[in-house]
């Protein structure tokens, strides 16, 4: 019984120290600190390893487009509360769509070929679907 209560121990520590080797090594702060941020630019540059270069075009693609993405959603929250048609607020919601698609492609598009598909095959599902209640975040919940 004694063997076995020591062997169990060992086995206990074993694999408490593996468990922290291996959340050490992949751990990372970047990532956890731009969610917790909230900030999309942090998060693009640590989830797909961007250089600085592909960053900055990136970050300058991303400002050029916040102007239109601004005039989208004052468009659809003027037709919201002016009760405007369902067809009407459908175009307005679509073209929204279209613009966010055809921006996260851009994007891709600035981004080594295997990490853009990577970025698109994660946000262009969330696109589809997107409830057009403001402005994007990196979790795109609102």
């Amino acid at each position: 019984m004694r063997n076995f209560l020591l062997t169990l121990g060992l086995a206990i520590v074993a694999c408490g120290v593996a468990f922290g080797v291996f959340y050490s090594l992949n751990d990372n702060a970047a990532l956890r600190r731009a969610a917790r941020d909230n900030d999309a630019m942090a998060w693009l540059e640590a989830e797909f390893h961007l250089d600085a270069a592909r960053m900055a075009s990136i970050r300058k693609l991303h400002e050029d487009y916040g102007t239109l993405c601004a005039e989208h959603c004052t468009r659809i929250t003027n037709a919201r509360r002016a009760a405007a048609p369902a067809a009407e607020l459908g175009q307005l919601e679509q073209a929204c769509v279209d613009a966010m698609t055809t921006h996260f492609r851009q994007v891709a598009g600035l981004m080594p070929a295997t990490q853009g598909e990577r970025y698109l095959r994660m946000v262009l599902p969330r696109v589809a679907q997107y409830p057009h209640a403001g402005a994007p975040s990196v979790q795109m919940t609102h």
